[in-house]
């Protein structure tokens, strides 16, 4: 045979190929019928972040996945092509993500599920389907254990991971509290005892456990394409249990006390009155005149727009869990609990803030910070509003500075916006604190390009408003914001294109 110069197709080259093929397929076929990667996901049953990273091939499609892109797309190869795939790449039916899923979904009549999270695993999306708003895990037990901030600086060499676990955190904690809230009893911890990624299941007849490495590189913690061991060993499992005591030993869940507050006749500044337990508190006891405090950002960005050409727009976010607006575009918020406002406290003082999350009782929280606010005539500081705004968009990969997040005084009529529950009845209200950001443009990755890949976000002029309030497609705040003329107002005074 005459040397060409090109040697065989190797598995791993061919495995590539399929993948860009398969990554073309769908980008190609979503485009063409006009949806969104938020839309596919909805119908998948998927969140936006993971046909995201199906079209960037950083995940391979599983046969389950390509029979419903098929049914959605009409992609009659596509299934194909992923046996391929599979069969090029070798087992992926030993992936993470394939066999977590596969023990949290397909095991009957569990009783209780730890996980321990220390790499990228989406432990949300596992248990939480997001298009059908709806528990996908059925457990009488769930206990969910982070690294603490300072394990994962011990572990990784800084942080990499604290924005991700932030939000994991704050959607696992809101379905605590929300309307389609978990069949079992759901904890979240923090712990600075973790060593690597497990879960342990357990049914009245006997436990699984799943171990699996957390791989660094210089992109950062992944685990989607290692290899996960489950066994269903007696003494493995017996020394996982241990191990799960071990990491919650002396700890509990975490909390989210959230401020309440309200105004005083003629007063233009909310007073706090006390904190709100989510998944303890009942959001039908909190006072008519209360409300939750709630910082929210309009991220202004420069960016171009088919057929309206380059302009300021608004980027806009679509919740993917219930108790905040689900399905429904908003601003960027996120509500001031107990850590903003401690945080707040240590920075005016000089002191450096604790990075531990919550663990105290509503009450613990309030009598704690009672002088400090005293001394401040009852009202929240603008620097823990601040820090509520840049943790929401440190979970989406910004680290913004508290200068940079401008105040807009607020009329009357937003101070406090009621918001309705799924069956008509009243939900907490909330008093929010609106900021203007400018997104910077500079840098090898824009600002807009890191809030695109991490949220279900879309860039909107003033007209998109008015039309997506006629669709029904905007929270609350907006509506009221739109129909009082401040929310057109404001974005005419920040320049934003119509389109």
């Amino acid at each position: 045979m005459p040397d060409t110069g090109v040697g065989p197709v190797v598995p791993a080259d061919r495995a590539h190929e399929l993948r860009a093929q398969i990554r073309d397929l769908i980008r190609k076929a979503r485009r063409d019928r006009g949806l969104s990667q938020a839309q596919l996901g909805s119908a998948l049953g998927q969140n936006r972040y993971r046909i995201i990273r199906l079209e960037k091939g950083e995940l391979d499609v599983t046969v389950d996945e390509a029979d419903e892109l098929d049914r959605i797309l009409n992609l009659t190869e596509l299934a194909g092509l992923v046996r391929r795939l599979h069969k090029a790449a070798g087992n992926t039916e030993s992936l993470r993500d394939t066999v977590v899923s596969s023990l949290l979904r397909e095991t009957p009549t569990l009783t209780s599920v730890s996980i321990v999270v220390a790499d990228d695993l989406d432990v949300f999306s596992m248990i939480y389907d997001a298009g059908r708003d709806a528990m996908r895990l059925d457990a009488r037990e769930i206990k969910i254990v982070f690294p603490s901030a300072d394990r994962e600086q011990q572990l990784y060499g800084g942080n990499p991971l604290w924005g991700y676990y932030e939000y994991q955190i704050k959607h696992l904690v809101d379905l605590q509290g929300g309307e389609a809230g978990p069949a079992g009893n759901l904890q979240v911890y923090e712990s600075d005892r973790v060593t690597g990624c497990a879960v342990v299941a357990s049914t009245h007849t006997g436990t699984q456990s799943i171990l699996w490495p957390a791989v660094q590189t210089k992109g950062g913690i992944h685990g989607a394409w290692v290899p996960a061991m489950i066994t269903d060993s007696n003494v493995t499992n017996e020394q996982m249990k241990a191990h799960i005591d071990y990491l919650l030993e002396d700890i509990e869940p975490l909390r989210t006390n959230e401020a309440l507050c309200r105004f005083d006749s003629g007063s233009t500044d909310a007073k706090f009155t006390r904190y709100f337990a989510v998944g303890t508190d009942e959001e039908d006891d909190v006072a008519g005149d209360e409300g939750i405090a709630v910082s929210l950002v309009m991220a202004i960005a420069l960016c171009p727009r088919k057929h309206y050409g380059v302009g300021n727009r608004v980027i806009m976010y679509k919740r993917p869990s219930s108790r905040h607006d689900h399905g429904l575009l908003s601003l960027f918020s996120n509500n001031v609990d107990d850590t903003d406002i401690r945080t707040a406290r240590a920075l005016e003082r000089g002191n450096e803030p604790d990075r531990m999350r919550s663990t105290r009782s509503a009450l613990a929280a309030t009598l704690d910070i009672n002088d400090y606010l005293t001394a401040n005539d009852g009202v929240i500081p603008e620097l823990a509003s601040q820090l509520a705004a840049a943790r929401e968009l440190k979970m989406f990969g910004l680290d913004v500075t508290n200068t940079r997040l401008k105040r807009v005084p607020l009329p009357p009529e937003l101070r406090l916006i009621r918001k309705p529950g799924s069956d008509g009845t009243n939900r907490a209200a909330v008093v929010p604190s609106l900021f203007v950001l400018t997104l910077e443009t500079s840098g090898p990755e824009p600002e807009l390009d890191v809030l695109s890949n991490a949220a279900d976000s879309e860039a909107v002029g003033i007209e998109d408003i008015a039309e997506f309030a006629a669709q029904g497609r905007l929270n609350t705040f907006l509506v009221t914001a739109l129909e009082s003329g401040f929310l057109t107002e404001l974005m005419q005074r920040l320049e934003v294109a119509k389109r």
